[in-house]
């Protein structure tokens, strides 16, 4: 499921409540009055009071309220090996790489990490011009990290961050508070999580 679907689910068009008076034909069903009895009627109402209550509540949550912490970072001196280990033990896409007190200096992705000639196959022809892997390894993070970074701060409204990941194509976003320390991790799949819960669920 998108995160396009799940929100026209919670800002689509409102469902009609009700019964239809009528056949396009201009005469009466004769299962009309079963299909939509007052018990039928009394439980659509009851359906969409709690979706919106549910939309209610989700346009006040901010960042602080969705993100993931404690959040998984490296230090700008790690190595790129070292950064490796940390995106494979943990099972995540993106790391934030942060100086000693914790403020957000880039980001790295799997891909950043790799060998150059293993994102791009025919650098395996000049071998004799890259380094060797374990040579590679060694290298700080820093030299690999993408500098310019989409961030969010962590009293941002959820309102504010649906945009960015349905027209920007963000999926992982680092959240942090006043002076830039990283305190979380905001992804779309739990945007996604969030906006697919039931009513009552928050």
């Amino acid at each position: 499921m998108s995160i396009s679907s799940v929100l026209h689910w919670c800002f689509g068009a409102q469902q009609h409540v009700g019964r239809d008076h009528g056949r396009s034909d201009g005469t009466d069903s004769p299962d009309d009055a079963e299909r939509c009895s007052p018990q039928d009627e009394r439980r659509a109402l009851l359906g969409e009071l709690q979706r919106q209550a549910y939309l209610h509540e989700l346009l006040r949550l901010t960042c602080a309220d969705v993100m993931r912490t404690p959040p998984v970072t490296v230090s700008v001196d790690e190595t790129i090996g070292g950064a490796l280990k940390t995106l494979d033990a943990h099972h995540i896409k993106l790391l934030p790489v942060v100086d000693t007190h914790g403020r957000l200096k880039g980001v790295v992705t799997h891909v950043d990490l790799q060998p150059l000639d293993e994102v791009l196959p025919f650098l395996k022809l000049a071998s004799d011009t890259t380094a060797p892997e374990s040579e590679r390894r060694e290298w700080p993070v820093t030299t690999v990290m993408s500098a310019h970074v989409r961030y969010v701060d962590v009293l941002t409204p959820l309102t504010e961050i649906i945009p960015l990941f349905t027209t920007n194509g963000h999926h992982h976003l680092p959240v942090v508070e006043e002076g830039g320390r990283v305190v979380g991790m905001l992804t779309q799949a739990d945007i996604l999580k969030l906006m697919c819960g039931r009513p009552g669920g928050i």
